[in-house]
């Protein structure tokens, strides 16, 4: 008999059908898609004939846990999963393993949202309690930029850390994380949401030595946070002082083209390793690190329409043999939204080096012009803020 898994998702993407046909793939596997936005919804579709219900999208981790828990199936615990999305939490379960997170604060209003600044200083970060993703997050620099925040809700009030950004993944199996791989992002996420004119980028670098504080801390990470069968994602900092820092994480591969990016690290297909995981329980490594890849998200200033992009024959032309994937924004197509723009090269090569002067270029070959100078509605906070879920999908990333 076939083993039966519930695959579920909300608003179908490229992505997790990719992730769906790799679990198809599987042996002795039949596998079911839904589309899902609750508990309720879900588990109208759920029953005790399946084997177990997983998802790759975060808003979705926890009532598939409690789904799973609810029919005695296997997968993340519903504690394990809570420990890690409630960004409190998180932080408080990091704290207690001695791993350095920034200072934080929930505030329900300007007072306390002040009090806390009046304790750490400006530039400080906040975070919304319901979002996920840096279009949910505001760099508060100033009392002016805090009221303005407050007054759309509660949120996590965070220390403000500088340094190099960038995140550790994980495939951790029976609580022991057998494989990491580290990326680094040119430059921070929130920089990139603030400045829409900057080609921003994930590095892969091939050597990942120079990191290994970050990584030994990061795996400490993962096992304080009771991780079982998961891959994982977590983001931090390393501060000028060469201190680790975390600020986030998540029990699903990683966005931002990270996923497609370990396939071309290590020749291997990242979503069948996911189904691998999350099915069997089981990592089909050691792999060997044999490229260093870059990915440039190709945006620009202004809004309405992709007028003109500049740049394409020259890139071709020079860097060419580097390509692995491109997707070029297309004349006509309206603006995206997303901080990863609307569309991305991503290049590789055994030298790391080779990698970082491709992407330098890149920033100085590729112009996009659109159709208005202003800049979009939706870059105002509140507008980002309701609307996260939608604005952090990636133009590229529809369901065909």
């Amino acid at each position: 008999m076939k083993r039966r898994i519930l695959f579920v998702c909300r608003a179908a993407s490229s992505e997790s059908a990719r992730s769906a046909q790799a679990i198809a793939e599987l042996d002795n596997v039949e596998v079911v898609t839904a589309d899902v936005s609750d508990f309720d919804s879900l588990m109208r579709i759920a029953n005790a004939s399946f084997e177990r219900i997983v998802t790759v999208q975060e808003t979705l981790l926890e009532i598939v846990a409690m789904a799973n828990a609810a029919l005695r199936l296997p997968g993340l615990s519903v504690e394990t999963v809570r420990g890690v999305l409630n960004k409190s939490r998180f932080k408080a379960n990091l704290k207690r393993a001695g791993i350095s997170t920034p200072a934080y604060a929930l505030v329900e209003n300007l007072h306390e949202a002040q009090t806390f600044a009046q304790t750490i200083g400006f530039p400080l970060v906040l975070k919304s309690l319901s979002g996920s993703g840096a279009l949910a997050t505001f760099h508060v620099k100033n009392d002016h930029d805090l009221r303005k925040a407050t007054a759309l809700g509660a949120f996590l009030a965070e220390q403000y850390i500088t340094g190099q950004e960038l995140c550790v993944d994980t495939i951790t199996i029976n609580g022991e994380p057998q494989f990491h791989s580290i990326c680094c992002y040119q430059p921070s996420i929130l920089e990139a949401v603030e400045n829409p004119e900057t080609l921003w980028s994930c590095v892969m670098p091939r050597d990942m030595t120079p990191y290994e504080n970050f990584i030994e801390q990061g795996l400490k990470a993962v096992t304080a946070l009771s991780v079982k069968n998961a891959m994982t994602h977590m983001e931090g900092f390393i501060d000028t002082d060469g201190r680790p820092w975390f600020t986030d994480a998540t029990l699903r591969p990683a966005g931002a083209r990270i996923a497609p990016m370990l396939a071309h690290a290590y020749d291997i297909d990242p979503y069948r390793a996911w189904a691998r995981v999350a099915i069997d329980g089981c990592f089909d490594g050691p792999w060997e690190r044999k490229y260093a890849v870059g990915t440039v998200f190709l945006r620009g200033v202004g809004s309405g329409a992709v007028r003109q992009i500049s740049g394409v024959e020259q890139v071709r032309k020079e860097f060419g043999d580097l390509i692995v994937e491109a997707r070029w924004p297309r004349a006509g197509d309206r603006k995206s939204p997303t901080y990863t723009g609307d569309g991305y090269l991503t290049f590789r090569h055994p030298d790391t080096a080779v990698i970082h002067e491709t992407l330098r270029a890149i920033s100085q070959l590729v112009q996009i012009n659109y159709s208005s100078d202003e800049p979009p509605a939706t870059q105002t906070w509140a507008h980002r803020l309701k609307n996260f879920s939608e604005l952090n999908r990636p133009a590229w990333d529809q369901a065909n």
